[in-house]
């Protein structure tokens, strides 16, 4: 008789829980996301110290807070990887999210 009242709570239960709002919210939040850093992809356009008419565009995708953050990043590199040249133009565009998974289990 114990295991009869025993196995009966335990069905009682299960079924009850089933259909709970806690498993509903369970099923909401099992899936998980990916989390992306910030990116930017940001051009910008070199001109060649001493000349007119020599330049280079070139660009990078910079992790950043935000477009300026990226712009001062890029720039910092340009001028480091580029000592004979001074950047006379910059343009930032936020790089798209790629999506998200989830675990539907």
């Amino acid at each position: 008789m114990k295991s009869f009242l025993l196995a009966a709570i335990l069905a009682t239960f299960t079924l009850y829980n089933s259909g709970s709002a806690v498993a509903g919210a369970r099923g909401e939040h099992i899936g998980w996301q990916v989390r992306q850093p910030s990116r930017f992809i940001v051009s910008g356009v070199l001109r060649q110290d001493g000349t007119t008419d020599v330049i280079k565009p070139i660009h990078s995708i910079v992790t950043a807070a935000d477009s300026k953050g990226a712009v001062t990043a890029f720039t910092d590199t340009a001028r480091r990887d580029y000592p004979r040249y001074t950047l006379i133009a910059t343009l930032a565009s936020p790089v798209p999210a790629v999506g998200t998974c989830e675990n539907n289990i």
